[in-house]
């Protein structure tokens, strides 16, 4: 496994420093290491105390860490002070693999991470070791001494970083203070003469917290696992670009950008793809359940927690049928493959978020008499349905869930009898396919018992 190193500070409030970075180098699947130089006392609105780590004590992390293991890649953040800056600098003189140092001159949310007698030093030791320097505009603007008002600016600005020792820099775009509608993040390297460009529209957002640090450790981690320095730009910008749009708003300041995302996105799909496998097995294996299944075949559906879209629902790719007195799947669960029954699921739980899985079954009058003795229902008419709702696919269905729960907010399960060429249909609705599952058996056990 590829391992980075992060030499940073720590934030209470888990938003950015060494926290963000471990947060980052989990989610692309590298290892990460930690020397911590400043512990911060600080939420999403401030920070209130700032306490540099001992000299010593310091020293010893990283020498004790590298000792050890052996990073393929050094990030490096805060520094803060003159001491902290001189044992980087004698410690890693001779490191050959890349460096990538992240200029945090100040917070997110304006206090000073960097003494004002240790600038010089840091500009002269650590800028020269990077293999690639990452400021921010205002970053940018400080150490260039070049107001950026443009790109001829920006060239300019790349060009005296270049001077002080750079390889590669790459300036970010988002702290615009101009508000443009698109964001421009430049790579420049200086084997070459036009700087690589990264455009986004602007996310409505506001002001964020640990999105450098995002993008700093994110470079670290795609130079590890061997990608260039272009190919890094581009995967980096793009992952950070995903975190920024699952913003989080977990204090009273600033929202906290999300590198995580994907993974609490994938661990959560995982579960829920492998649930419905089991229970779908379960349907197979299921003596007499083919007498529920109705002429348009059925279909099983387990959406992750508070759906949002019909990407958000797994389903059985080609529904389930009937052959004989047996069953017949493709076996293949997958989210997005179910438009019906997923589009009944996303309308029950506008009124009951706990309903995460649904299906759909016969509906005749021995199975309705069943299910109104065992099941809180509700039933809609599709011969009421507003014209403008029968125009678009998908919409007869969410029309017709809703009516049946605005009648009956706790229903758990909707039928109805059907129109001209649509075959009536009764959908059971769950809290997971375990909870459906058992429904079932009690529908069927009372449908073969008659």
């Amino acid at each position: 496994m590829k391992k980075v190193m992060t030499i940073a500070g720590s934030d209470s409030s888990a938003g950015a420093g060494i926290q963000a970075d471990i947060k980052t180098f989990s989610a692309l699947g590298v290892y990460g290491t930690t020397v911590i130089t400043t512990l911060t006392a600080q939420n999403t609105s401030t920070i209130s105390d700032v306490l540099v780590v001992p000299s010593k004590f310091f020293k010893n992390q990283l020498v004790t860490t590298l000792e050890d293991i052996k990073p393929d890649v050094i990030k490096i953040g805060v520094l803060y002070s003159k001491s902290i800056i001189n044992i980087v600098k004698n410690i890693l003189k001779n490191y050959k693999n890349p460096i990538v140092v992240d200029p945090v001159l100040y917070s997110g949310t304006g206090i000073k991470l960097l003494d004002d007698d240790a600038y010089e030093q840091f500009q002269k030791e650590i800028i020269p070791m990077s293999y690639v320097i990452t400021p921010n505009l205002k970053e940018a603007e400080f150490i260039s001494k070049i107001r950026i008002l443009n790109k001829l600016d920006m060239t300019r600005a790349a060009s005296a970083i270049f001077r002080l020792g750079a390889s590669n820099i790459i300036i970010k775009g988002g702290h615009n203070g101009t508000r443009d509608r698109k964001v421009i993040d430049f790579l420049f390297k200086e084997q070459s003469n036009e700087p690589q460009q990264i455009v986004h529209v602007r996310l409505k957002i506001g002001e964020t917290h640990g999105t450098g640090c995002n993008f700093s450790a994110a470079i670290a981690s795609f130079l590890a696992k061997g990608y260039d320095i272009s190919e890094s730009f581009a995967l980096a910008n793009s992952y950070v670009y995903e975190a920024l749009k699952n913003s989080m708003k977990i204090g009273n300041g600033v929202l906290v950008s999300n590198p995580l995302y994907r993974m609490y996105d994938n661990s959560e799909k995982y579960k829920v793809l492998i649930e419905l496998q089991d229970s779908v097995t379960t349907l197979e294996k299921m003596t007499n359940f083919f007498q529920l299944i109705p002429e348009t075949k059925t279909n099983f559906v387990y959406s992750i927690e508070k759906p949002k879209n019909f990407d958000d629902v797994a389903g059985v790719l080609g529904r389930l049928t009937n052959l004989g007195i047996s069953i017949r799947t493709p076996n293949v669960i997958q989210f997005g493959s179910s438009i019906h029954v997923s589009n009944a699921l996303l309308a029950a739980t506008k009124f009951n978020s706990l309903f995460r899985s649904a299906i759909n079954i016969r509906n005749n009058q021995n199975i309705i008499k069943i299910c109104e003795n065992n099941f809180r229902c509700s039933k809609y008419s599709r011969s009421k349905e507003p014209e403008e709702s029968k125009k678009i696919e998908g919409s007869s269905i969410k029309w017709g869930v809703s009516e049946a729960f605005r009648k009956e907010p706790n229903a758990e399960l909707v039928y109805h009898d059907g129109d001209l060429g649509k075959e009536p249909m009764i959908i059971l609705f769950g809290y997971n396919p375990k909870d459906v599952i058992d429904k079932i058996k009690i529908v069927l056990q009372g449908y073969v018992n008659n």
